[in-house]
């Protein structure tokens, strides 16, 4: 019966550490869209271009770190 309350507690606390990340996930992906809601209103499209740069290059370095193992 402790092995279950066992389980049980690793289960909670896996859980949440995932929604902990996702929390934090989440917030940073708003954070990025306020930060390129606020580019664009001061340098206008050219920003979105700079952006889109950017998430393109990051891709890769993640695609790039994924291929080699990390």
């Amino acid at each position: 019966m402790s092995h279950t309350a066992q389980t049980t507690a690793e289960q909670r606390a896996e859980a949440k550490a995932e929604n902990q990340l996702a929390a934090r996930i989440l917030i940073g992906v708003a954070l990025l869209v306020v930060a390129l809601a606020g580019a664009i209103a001061i340098w206008g499209l050219p920003a979105l271009t700079m952006f889109g740069l950017f998430a393109t290059a990051t891709i890769l370095l993640l695609l790039v770190a994924y291929a080699a193992g990390f």
